[in-house]
């Protein structure tokens, strides 16, 4: 698991019996602790989803409620590390809001690396915070479903470059006040040095010093102490010293298969809480996921229930309103009813009178239809002798212009002839069809026939009969 560390502000406690805090508690952090909304230097991602997952899990409850999560003097190389002598604070709290800052509260305990690092930041040094976990990594980011939250540690070099202190420009300043909270810090590692067996504390405390310092070798010295071997073999005979050696070499072997079986089992216990852990919280998100949806489906439903309910209510009384007026109009109706009762039966009698003079009228239009059909049959006769008398006509009419064709000498042609064609028109129409060429003694050639026109006095539309 990488870094993601950011500065925390400090804020001093008095330790007395006044204040109610347990001597043990010697400050308290509190501050942002994260950002889930950025990219760290270390160019990982941890989510929102991630801290959620862990503020929800019955871990972090628990671990909260029995101080579990204790922080050390820079990551230790074993996340699950129980070397609590080493330790320096512990968290009470971690909340996130909505923009994606997660903020922690610790208090600072009086171990030999808390009265070290209480006494750092007294001097000025500001220690960064450094969340500590393990779990896969998918795309630069941290899978929530199998991240393992442990807690978080001091450092004095988080992924924030500005979070960096700067206590080894104290050595060197010319400021009183600040050569005296350097000799304090010297103090105070010199008297707890010997408590000390984290290299990785002394890597931390080590980074605050010059090299050429003196506190510097010091810390080097106990580092090498806790590399070396603390036993020596000068003045041990060999035999008992193989005897030994053999003992504790088999002690050994029996520990490490133990510890490995022991570890075996704890690895078999933690994949399987994991499992469940990460089981129930799916299905916890996945409910939680179907009463949202559920929620938002009623709401809505209500929502519009509520709507049809106000336009109902609104329709109703819009409906009284009308229901009212139409029984305001219906008295006023009623009363023209009654008033006009005596009217009504005066335009009765009228309407009796009207009725016999209709029934006398009646009759009288009986007779004129008979009289009309009678007419209308006449005038059926009269022009059925009209078409034929046409008839008759337009045959008279062609036979003339024949016979006036035949006079000239010449071929009429189709002549339209109808029977209110005249003399006049019909010679018209012969001269116009006369071919010239079949003319040449047309004007020496004499009518074989008389042609007059004849009145017709007869009741016909036309007077267009000739006779020869």
């Amino acid at each position: 698991m990488r870094d993601f560390s950011v500065n925390v502000q400090i804020k001093n406690k008095s330790v007395n019996a006044d204040t109610g805090i347990p001597t043990t508690i010697i400050g308290t952090y509190s501050g942002e602790v994260l950002d889930a909304r950025i990219t760290n230097n270390n160019g990982l991602d941890i989510t929102d989803e991630v801290i959620h997952t862990v503020l929800e899990s019955d871990d972090y409850k628990q671990g909260i409620e029995n101080g579990w999560f204790i922080g050390f003097l820079g990551h230790p190389e074993d996340p699950n590390c129980m070397d609590f002598k080493n330790g320096c604070i512990v968290m009470t709290d971690m909340s996130i809001d909505d923009n994606g800052k997660v903020y922690g509260e610790f208090n600072l305990v009086g171990t030999p690396v808390g009265q070290i690092v209480k006494t750092f930041i007294d001097a000025g040094v500001k220690f960064g915070i450094s969340i500590r976990g393990a779990g896969d990594i998918v795309d630069n980011s941290v899978d929530p479903e199998t991240f393992v939250f442990r807690g978080y540690d001091l450092v004095s070099f988080p992924a924030y470059p500005e979070s960096i202190p700067k206590f080894t420009a104290i050595a060197a300043s010319t400021n009183t006040d600040d050569r005296k909270k350097y000799q304090s810090v010297c103090k105070v590692v010199r008297d707890n040095i010997s408590a000390i067996t984290s290299s990785t504390a002394i890597d931390v405390i080590q980074s605050q010093f010059a090299k050429q310092s003196d506190t510097y070798k010091m810390l080097q010295t106990q580092k090498d102490k806790l590399t070396a071997s603390t036993e020596t073999t000068s003045d041990i005979d060999p035999e008992f010293a193989k005897e030994k050696i053999q003992a504790m070499t088999d002690l050994c072997i029996r520990l490490m298969e133990s510890t490995k079986t022991l570890s075996q089992e704890k690895d078999k216990m933690m994949h399987n809480h994991a499992k469940e852990t990460i089981s129930a919280s799916r299905k916890i998100r996945t409910l939680k996921r179907i009463t949202s949806s559920q929620m938002c489906d009623i709401m809505g439903q209500l929502k519009s229930e509520q709507s049809d309910y106000t336009a109902l209510q609104k329709e109703n009384k819009r409906i009284k309103t009308q229901l009212s007026d139409v029984k305001k109009k219906n008295l006023i109706y009623k009363q023209r009813v009654e008033a006009s009762a005596d009217e009504l039966q005066e335009k009765q009698k009228i309407i009796a009178s009207l009725k016999s003079q209709m029934r006398e009228t009646v009759t009288a239009s009986t007779d004129l239809e008979t009289r009309t059909s009678n007419l209308d049959e006449t005038n059926r006769k009269l022009r059925s002798e009209l078409r034929t008398c046409k008839q008759t006509l337009q045959s008279f009419q062609a036979a003339y212009a024949d016979i006036y064709a035949s006079a000239l000498g010449v071929n009429p042609g189709s002549l339209s002839i109808t029977a209110s064609t005249t003399v006049d028109d019909l010679q018209k129409m012969v001269n116009s069809a006369t071919n010239t060429s079949n003319m040449a003694t047309a004007d020496m050639v004499e009518p074989l026939y008389i042609i007059d026109e004849c009145d017709d006095t007869d009741d016909y539309e036309t007077n267009d009969l000739v006779t020869m």
